[in-house]
């Protein structure tokens, strides 16, 4: 049972194989027209004069091959390139040619494939005479090809006057597709000369490039430059191993080792790929989704090398192109991520991979889709890109190299202004101590009141200087926290005088009343300042400090609406342990509230009205620290002021204090 739902799934498999990749065969059969010679074919010159036959159980001869066709089984193909798919089956092809134009004898038959596992091309005469003129299997070493060319060629005599039927018997370990075209012997040799200095101009170029790569690797001992001289010699590698040269000259001895080199050299490529755009993006700095990303794909990238100790190369090397698609994409796709946010860096890395996605692109399409694109054109594409992106690539780091350069100077430079303003800072917040440690004075030998003043400013001088402390320590001065502590700097520094001043002048003038004071708040101003002050005490703790920004105004002067405030939210974040404080205005029925809100452990009304009393301090056995004027002082204020102290309910645990002050 187990063995028949094999043979049907494996029959369903092939069934879709074809149905997805084949290039389609004519119902028509047989009878098609003899290609008339010139010194040179193309393989486009083909369309219209195959016609094939596929062997499913892989052991039909010459002669059945013979016989099959004058039985009319040969299907023609359409297109000027078979294309099967990745398919187990040995496929026939069969043309017929005549030498009615030329007064050459000797011909080469040149498939654009450097190797196939079965290979042989025999010539039928119109006497029926059958003759081998190629016979190669996945065993043979280069060097058991009667033309030493790297990709597979078949000499061939056809005198003026004469035709000719060509029998081509072969299986690839990969896609089935094949385009030929057909020389004189002269034309070939011509042809040849051309292509190899043309590839051996771009392995030049391109190992010139990785050369310099490594001696800059050497010199600037940046990681950068060895990914980069990896992902030139895989595209390289690649590059030659699908023209041949690579078995020509580099394994010539090795068929088995070449018939998997594509899946080596494929997996290189997109690990060298993914690993260059690691070390050049510094994704594992910058963008960790992307590098997750990239690190998935080389492990895929070995798992699949893995895979083919077990597995059929055929299915590997087709799921590979596939593979590659995806992975370059990704590549791509991260130049752009980064582009968003430092595109002068990463612009030459985008036009190179764009690129080499263009040109996988188009591989993808010619095996998976089934598109009539010759190997030249993949080939040269990808020779074209690869020397593009190497160059780009090469910019691209330069660039970045030269981006470096211009940061550090900027660094340095924001280094010293960071340094000058920080000093500033500093001498700022000394004069600020001094005159702190004037009122403490002045307040030793004042009414309550003064120490009352003391008590409030001390809270917000502590938020300040913990922010202050924070930027001279490595502060960054590009953002706008600094604006913030210079802005909070300004008006503490305001209130504080305000407040010496009159206390001088009532020193000076032990009747006399100081001058009148603002009778007004805007809390506009205040309600951002107050959270500055206080948003690194918060956030040292865990907490978040938020406020609901308001424009409405305050009937008090600012250093009671900021005594008012700052004691309800150093409350609220010395008695909060985790979760956030939220304070700001809220309008109530023409009159305005001011509330506080926090997430800590709360209190009954009869604990908030103790605590509203002079002295009184709650949770002394939680540790906490203070001498209990924050609440007397709050409410002693609002009374002064005909405003209501209260508590909203909160049934879901922490505290809601609101200051009411009714419209005048």
């Amino acid at each position: 049972m187990i063995s028949n739902l094999r043979a049907i799934f494996s029959i369903f498999l092939t069934t879709m194989t074809v149905l997805t990749f084949c290039t389609p065969l004519s119902a028509q059969s047989g009878g098609q027209p003899p290609l008339i010679v010139t010194d040179t074919l193309s393989e486009t010159d083909f369309a219209g004069h195959l016609t094939a036959y596929r062997d499913t159980a892989r052991d039909m001869t010459i002669a059945q091959a013979i016989a099959t066709a004058d039985a009319g089984e040969f299907a023609r193909i359409d297109g000027h390139a078979p294309n099967f798919g990745y398919t187990k089956d040995v496929i026939w092809l069969r043309f017929d040619l005549a030498n009615h134009a030329t007064d050459t004898d000797e011909w080469r038959l040149q498939f654009r494939e450097n190797f196939f596992q079965l290979f042989e091309v025999y010539q039928v005469a119109q006497s029926k005479e059958i003759r081998l003129l190629e016979s190669l299997d996945a065993n043979s070493p280069f060097s058991a090809r009667d033309v030493p060319y790297p990709e597979l060629v078949a000499g061939l005599d056809l005198p003026p006057g004469q035709q000719t039927t060509i029998y081509v018997r072969y299986w690839s370990g990969g896609s089935s597709e094949v385009s030929m075209s057909l020389h004189s012997r002269d034309g070939f040799t011509s042809f040849a000369t051309w292509r190899t200095a043309k590839n051996f101009i771009y392995y030049g170029a391109m190992l010139f490039l990785s050369a310099a790569a490594i001696i800059a690797w050497i010199i600037a001992r940046q990681f950068v430059f060895a990914a980069y001289a990896c992902n030139i010699l895989s595209g390289l590698l690649f590059i030659m191993h699908g023209d041949g040269n690579a078995f020509q000259y580099l394994w010539p001895n090795a068929p088995g080792f070449n018939g998997f080199a594509s899946i080596l050299l494929g997996a290189a490529l997109i690990l060298s790929a993914s690993n260059f755009a690691r070390h050049f993006l510094q994704t594992f700095t910058y963008h960790p989704i992307m590098e997750r990303m990239l690190l998935s794909v080389i492990v895929l990238a070995f798992a699949m090398l893995a895979s083919a100790t077990v597995l059929d190369h055929q299915i590997i090397k087709k799921y590979l192109v596939l593979f590659a698609t995806f992975s370059i994409s990704l590549v791509a796709a991260s130049g752009f991520v980064a582009a968003r946010t430092r595109f002068r860096e990463v612009r030459f890395y985008i036009l190179a991979w764009t690129g080499a996605l263009v040109s996988s692109s188009v591989m993808t399409m010619r095996h998976w889709f089934g598109w009539e694109i010759s190997e030249d054109v993949q080939f040269d594409s990808m020779r074209i890109v690869l020397v593009l992106d190497a160059g780009f690539m090469g910019l691209a780091i330069l660039d970045r190299i030269n981006q470096m350069k211009q940061h550090r100077e900027t660094a340095l430079a924001q280094s010293l202004h960071q340094a000058q303003r920080n000093l500033d800072l500093s001498n700022r917040l000394q004069e600020l101590e001094r005159d702190y440690s004037l009122a403490v004075r002045l307040a030793q030998t004042r009414e309550r009141h003064i120490a009352d003043t003391i008590h409030d400013l001390r809270q917000p001088l502590a938020a300040l200087q913990m922010n202050v402390r924070g930027l001279v320590t490595g502060g960054d001065d590009s953002g706008p926290k600094v604006g913030q502590v210079e802005d909070a700097f300004a008006y503490l520094e305001g209130l504080i005088g305000q407040e010496l001043s009159a206390h001088r002048y009532e020193t000076a003038n032990q009747t006399a009343p100081a001058p009148p004071v603002t009778q007004e708040t805007d809390m506009g101003q205040m309600l951002p300042r107050l959270h500055q002050m206080f948003v690194a005490e918060a956030e040292d703790k865990g907490l978040s400090l938020r406020y609901v920004p308001s424009t409405a105004r305050l009937p008090l002067p600012p250093l009671d609406a900021m005594r008012l405030t700052s004691n309800l939210l150093a409350n609220a974040i010395k008695y909060t342990q985790s979760g956030r404080v939220l304070f700001g205005l809220r309008h109530d029925q023409g009159a305005l509230r001011l509330e506080v809100h926090d997430t800590g452990p709360g209190m009954a009304m009869d604990t908030f009205t103790a605590a509203t009393q002079r002295g009184v301090q709650l949770d002394k056995a939680n540790g906490q620290n203070g001498n209990g004027l924050g609440l007397s002082i709050v409410r002693e204020l609002a009374q002064k002021y005909g405003a209501e102290l209260g508590q909203l309910p909160r049934p879901n645990g922490g505290s809601s204090i609101f200051v009411r002050f009714p419209r005048k």
